[in-house]
Formats: C-alpha cells, structure tokens, sequence
C-alpha cells in the first residue's frame, strides 16, 4: 500500500526527472526521492545528461547513512546491468533499502523487470504503477524512441480563427500575439532541434533560435528540409550560435557544400525517394535520433507539414489560434491528406488548451485513424 509520503515523494521525483529533459536522450529522465525509516525526505535526484550518475545514485549519495531501513521512490525502474554507469540496484541494495516504490517499469530490453526482480530477489519491497500515467506521459519520447527508433516531431503551427496560416500575398507577420510568441520561445528552448523547410527559410528568412533574456544557454539545433538544396538569399538561420543542419537527397549533397564550408552546416544525404521531399523523412528522423535529438520542435510551412502528418510522423501537434479571419483567400494550413471521411481523420488526444494574450493555445498527441 503507497503512503502518501510515498505519493508526495513521488510527485517530487517526477519533478526532478524533467529538469534532464534537454541532456539525458538517449535515456529516459529520471527523478528520485530517499525517505528515511520514519518518512522524511533525506536525499534527492535526478538523471542530469548521458554518462553522469543516474538518479538513484544521486539522491542516495545525499541521503547517506540515513537511507538505511528507508525507501527510495523513483520514477523509472532502477537499471540493472552495466552501462556508462554502474546498475543502480547493486546501490539500492548496498544501502539497506527495505522498500523501492517505482512510477513506470522500464521497457528497455537490458531491464525490463529485470532490476524488480533483482531487487526482490534480496528480499525488498517493490511497489510498482505510482503515479503511472504521468511517469509515462513524462518521458514519452524515450518509449517513443525504444518503439521506433525515430525523434518525436512536434508540429506548431500559427492559425487564423479559420484554419489559414497567412494572407494571400503570404504575409503572416505577425499572425500570433507576442504571449504566443514568447510561448514559442519556450518551446525551442526545450527542444533539442528546430526543423523547417527550405521554403520558410526562403520566404521568412528566420533565425530558429530562442530569444529572450532568460535564453543564456546552448541554442537548439536547426534542421532544414529541402528537396533542391535552394535557400535562396536568406543567411539569418546561420548567423547565430549552434549548430545548422540540412537535409537532402544524395543527388544535391555535393552541390550545396558552400554551406559547410562558408557556414559550417552538416549537409545529410539520403537516398532519393519519391514519399517526399526527394528522400524518406522516416530515414531523417532516424538520424536525428541517432544523432541525440529525442525532441524535434517543427515550424515549417504546409507542405513539409502535409508530408510530415501524410507519412504519420507528427507526435504532437500545437495549435495557436489568432482571432481573425483571413477568409478563402487565405493559404491553407495543409495539402490534401488523403482524409475522405469522419472515420480517417487525424483527432488529438491528451490535449491542453490555455489563453494566451489574445490567442488560444491546443496542444495534444496525434492520433491517426489506423493507430
């Protein structure tokens, strides 16, 4: 039976698991909390990038002689094998642990109930599925990544109060309030990458960086999409800190090295494919994971964002509605998506919604009709 010291301990780890959102990919994030023998919180932690201490180890260390006879409350099954770090089981043990309260088992293949099983093995309570749900929507992105080896995509879009992205001349600044903005900047902040297509860039010249006083650390990743290689005069997205990546089909790779060698960018070749900008967005994604982008925030035009939905790549979609109307004339926020009926189309669960300013915010997972 959980206490509610346990609850209250939990609710606290899992507060401390998202402050490695930014550094811990591969890896989920991770939070832990020590409760001495009488329930008082002596020690805690959380997993702060790759290769440093894990959570557990964290908050054991500050715990000291006091974790003896106590619990630990953590939101991830504790590893138990050797990887950059040592198996946090072997630590709850040394310690005198008489009882693990676990938020989510891990389904990685190398624990898997494995360090439950260790653990109990010695004869240790271990209470599984506290506070499940939100251990999960936590760390979505490294179950994601563990079922399909690709970065999670957010889509965020700006919208008029019916469904257009800009004016007929193209024009869209500024189509969002400035809460909304700041809201975006937010956004890319927590992002390990920015991705757009090489049309944005063409026509908005944008920088993709997070801006704002409280913005003093390393700038996202921007990642540009383009078939062609043609970002036409626009320079702004390489003028800024951090590294610029783009994306395109072998065949253009070798005529778009002036960027790697005027700006530094990475120039990514894929093999031409015909689902979409010359090369399978699939294969990009599984390289930006490879490359330890867990989270993508994507701010692009519709093209890129009909392509991104047709081929159900998009996790998360997030919506800022503006209270206009830009009428028929207006440009649309997506292509045809092959959507004939009620029953195929793409509905959001999961979602949030806020004011912000004069705007609306939606957020929520995508859900495709064949899911």
């Amino acid at each position: 039976m959980t206490s509610l010291p346990e609850i209250q301990a939990m609710k606290r780890a899992l507060e401390l698991a998202i402050l490695g959102r930014k550094a811990v990919f591969p890896n989920p994030m991770v939070g832990a909390v020590v409760l001495d023998s009488s329930s008082n919180s002596v020690g805690e932690g959380f997993h702060e990038k790759c290769g440093a201490p894990h959570a557990e180890i964290v908050a054991l260390s500050e715990a000291g002689a006091a974790a003896s006879s106590g619990t630990i409350v953590v939101s991830l099954e504790p590893c138990c094998h050797y990887g950059r770090t040592g198996p946090c089981t072997d630590a709850i043990i040394n310690a005198g642990i008489r009882k693990v309260v676990i938020a989510m088992l891990d389904p990685h293949p190398n624990v898997s109930g494995k360090g439950k099983k260790q653990l109990e093995s010695v004869g240790i309570e271990v209470e599984t599925s506290v506070l499940l749900d939100e251990a999960e929507i936590l760390n979505r992105v490294y179950l994601h990544y563990l079922r399909t080896s690709r970065s999670w995509i957010t889509l965020k879009m700006a919208l008029s109060m019916d469904g257009r992205t800009a004016a007929k001349d193209g024009g869209s600044r500024w189509l969002s309030c400035e809460e909304s903005r700041k809201q975006v900047h937010r956004m890319r902040a927590s992002a390990q990458a920015v991705m757009t297509g090489a049309g944005t860039v063409r026509y908005d010249d944008p920088e993709l960086t997070s801006r704002g006083s409280e913005y003093t650390g390393e700038q996202p990743a921007r990642i540009v999409v383009s078939a062609t290689g043609d970002l036409g005069n626009s320079r702004k997205i390489f003028e800024k800190p951090g590294r610029v990546i783009i994306a395109v089909p072998e065949s253009v790779s070798g005529n778009i090295q002036e960027f790697q060698r005027e700006f530094g960018a990475d120039i990514w070749g894929f093999p031409a494919d015909s689902t979409g900008y010359g090369f399978n967005l699939t294969l990009l994604l599984e390289r930006t994971a490879s490359e330890g982008f867990g989270e993508i925030l994507c701010e692009c035009g519709r093209g890129l964002a009909t392509m991104l939905l047709r081929k159900k790549l998009v996790n998360t979609l997030s919506v800022f509605t503006t209270p206009l109307i830009l009428g028929g004339e207006g440009l649309p926020a997506f292509e045809k998506l092959g959507i004939n009926s009620m029953v195929d189309s793409i509905r959001l669960e999961n979602v949030r919604s806020s004011l912000l300013g004069t705007d609306t915010h939606l957020e929520g997972e995508v859900v495709y009709w064949t899911d």
